[in-house]
């Protein structure tokens, strides 16, 4: 009989563990979410010219601002671009002050400048996205993209064929003129993303999933010992 109960217990045990693991892993290696966008995807396949479109070349750098109120791992940074050839451009992350902060520098050459991908423009537009892989504490940051910088030469477009979703802040950039950056108020509708996954929702769920069963199977256990002594 106590070899038995033993055998049972340690059943119990191996459940217990396989389950925990089992919910931390669906929490912690779910697929890649949106953590930010500006706008809806409007159509897509469309010739450069064809919509109304905001210039992302190497005289042109747009961009949003966007906040977090949680800490964030990113995996991917892009949106709805188009171009008459495969050019490259990039695409970067900047922490701002707050929401009426602009980067630093120009050139993107200063600290504040936390991460940048390389994409390739789509013929016709698509919606394409770059390896940017960065942890973000809650706070303001931007989405920019332009040509020029980290090895891109592109011209291309990001249509504004969408629908801005919470009055996106847009900033624009335009290298040797003489202004600096500024609020973009009149093109609007754009589609810039931020993909990756919010950190504590994923460990919460799996602390939360982990505790429930626990004391789920404790008292299972404890029911089954008492019932075969």
């Amino acid at each position: 009989m106590k070899n038995t109960k033993t055998q049972r217990l340690s059943i119990i045990r191996l459940l217990i563990l396989a389950v925990a693991i089992t919910a931390l892993a669906k929490a912690t290696g779910a697929s890649a979410a949106t953590i930010f966008e500006s706008g809806t995807l409007g159509p897509t396949g469309i010739p450069q010219g064809s919509v109304a479109a905001t210039n992302i070349t190497r005289n042109v750098f747009v961009g949003v601002r966007f906040q977090l109120t949680q800490p964030a791992l990113t995996t991917k940074i892009g949106g709805h671009f188009v171009d008459h050839l495969n050019g490259t451009f990039f695409g970067a992350i900047v922490d701002l002050e707050d929401g009426t902060d602009f980067p630093d520098s120009g050139d993107l050459s200063t600290p504040d400048v936390l991460g940048t991908a390389k994409l390739t423009f789509p013929v016709p537009s698509a919606e394409v996205v770059g390896d940017l892989s960065l942890s973000l504490a809650p706070g303001w940051y931007a989405l920019v993209f332009g040509s020029g910088l980290f090895g891109t030469l592109g011209d291309g477009a990001a249509p504004r064929n969408g629908s801005d979703i919470n009055d996106p802040a847009y900033i624009g950039f335009q290298p040797g003129s003489a202004f600096g950056w500024v609020n973009i108020t009149t093109f609007t509708d754009h589609r810039f993303v931020l993909k990756g996954r919010i950190v504590p929702e994923a460990s919460s769920f799996a602390l939360w999933s982990i505790t429930s069963l626990l004391l789920f199977f404790r008292k299972k256990s404890r029911e089954i010992a008492y019932s075969i002594k």
